[in-house]
């Protein structure tokens, strides 16, 4: 052990020259760069996003990814080409490092950039902008523009997102607004052309029908019974009555007047209009009939015998203007039932388009006090951030010239060219000794050949060999 630990340092004598000259170079190196390295001054800028003063209904459901999301946008705007150039040429950033071409500048501008955007669960927001120069107002000052054109980036982009959003809302308003002015005209106008067979006379429709039907029975019932009397009238060819007095012209225009009224009663109600005129000249005449009959003044009158002929011919008379009075009403009725029956029929298809559109017209009224709604929180919105009281970005360190540099750490560089000068001297030991294959003890014979050696002698080198040697060394 003791012989293997002297051959070595033995061996580390013989080759302590050209580690002394590796290790030389490399502290010389690290020494040189420590001392020669230019000042870098680094300013940081802290900005953070705010709760909103005013909370906003629109916007409480995605804060912290919608906070991220836009300061990544305004990161890359802030970070664009002609952005860069004009902050670098404003700031003379590099006007100390001779003539740079623009690309030159913005890849240096932005690898001097570093911005970083932080944010978790149940934490705030935080952006973070530095900015590293061989001057420490300059850095300060490239920060300081930063945060400027951040925070009106982020004024910008929030009251314009809110203006287009009330814009949106306005239009779908007034989009909404114009439809059911649209669908209110195209039901009034439905409603006007089919007012005949809408479902909601229906009911009404179908008891007048029912009413038309009992009296056409009844006016065919009695047209028969007219038409039976009228037969055996003129059969017999006697009056119905032999004993009655002669009437005057204003009696047959009363019974004919009182035969029109009953057929008009089969039909009709006491309001109808006809009926009303019948009665009025039914009473009429029958206060005029009343005032011409002669009252008996006293006994032993004897009445004037009628005559059977005019009887019956009036009575016949009597008969066909009842006939026709009964027919007229009878065509009338049908009239009015084919008409009923007609608009009956149409009142299920009419009704099916009325339910379209009235459907319609609801699903529209909801979608447009949605719309309305949200119309009025996009107003809202637009008021809290056009007074900056919704959510917002704020500076909460401002940047300031550094007094002293941040870079280099001239003792680190100094102490890692050391460092690695003497990393490398080793590594240069531990190759040469790997690499050598040649035997230089007897335990290198023995495990070359695998045989214990008695003697050894070792290799003896004339003085021009060792001349030589030397020489290659030094």
């Amino acid at each position: 052990m003791n012989a293997d630990i002297k051959f070595y340092y033995q061996l580390m004598l013989r080759r302590l020259p050209v580690m002394a000259v590796i290790f030389t170079l490399c502290a010389g190196i690290g020494v040189a760069l420590a001392m020669t390295l230019p000042k870098r001054y680094a300013a940081e800028a802290t900005l953070s996003v705010e709760g909103a003063i005013i909370p906003s209904d629109q916007r409480a459901n995605s804060v912290g990814n919608e906070s991220v999301q836009q300061l990544q946008s305004i990161r890359a705007r802030l970070l664009s080409r002609a952005n860069l150039i004009d902050i670098a040429n404003k700031y003379r950033v590099f006007a100390s490092e001779g003539a740079m071409t623009a690309d030159e500048v913005v890849v240096a501008m932005r690898e001097q950039t570093k911005i970083n955007v932080r944010s978790g669960r149940g934490q705030a927001t935080i952006m973070e902008i530095s900015f590293t120069s061989s001057r420490a107002a300059a850095a300060a000052d490239v920060v300081n523009e930063y945060v400027t054109i951040v925070l009106a980036e982020d004024a910008e982009y929030r009251i314009g997102q809110s203006r287009e959003t009330l814009e949106f809302r306005v239009g779908q308003v007034d989009r909404l607004d114009d439809k059911l002015s649209k669908l209110s005209a195209d039901i009034v106008r439905f409603k006007q052309a089919n007012k005949e067979s809408l479902p909601e006379g229906l009911d009404y429709r179908l008891d007048r029908l029912s009413t038309l039907q009992e009296r056409l029975n009844l006016a065919a019932r009695d047209r028969a019974s007219l038409i039976s009397q009228r037969d055996r009238l003129q059969a017999m060819g006697v009056p119905l009555q032999d004993n009655t007095i002669p009437l005057t012209p204003d009696q047959q225009q009363l019974q004919v007047l009182e035969g029109e009224l009953n057929g008009a009663l089969a039909i009709y109600s006491e309001a109808n209009p006809r009926v009303r005129l019948l009665r009025a000249r039914v009473k009429q005449l029958t206060t005029k009939v009343a005032a011409s009959t002669p009252q008996p003044s006293g006994a032993g009158i004897e009445e004037v015998p009628s005559a059977p002929a005019t009887l019956l011919d009036l009575q016949l008379a009597e008969i066909d203007a009842r006939l026709a009075s009964l027919d007229s009403d009878i065509a009338r009725a049908e009239t009015q039932s084919d008409a009923l029956r007609i608009t009956i029929e149409g009142t299920p298809a009419v009704a099916i388009r009325l339910d379209e559109l009235e459907r319609e017209y609801i699903n529209t009224q909801t979608l447009y006090n949605q719309a309305v709604a949200e119309r009025a929180r996009a107003e809202n919105t637009d008021q809290i951030e056009e007074n900056r009281k919704g959510e917002r970005l704020e500076v909460i360190e401002q940047a300031v010239a550094p007094s002293s540099p941040n870079s280099p750490n001239r003792k680190l560089v100094a102490g890692g060219g050391v460092f690695m000068g003497a990393g490398l001297a080793g590594v240069f030991f531990l190759l040469t000794e790997l690499l050598n294959r040649s035997i230089r003890r007897p335990v290198d014979l023995t495990r070359a050949f695998g045989i214990q050696p008695l003697a050894t002698i070792p290799y003896l080198e004339n003085a021009s060999k060792r001349r030589r040697r030397r020489a290659l060394k030094v």
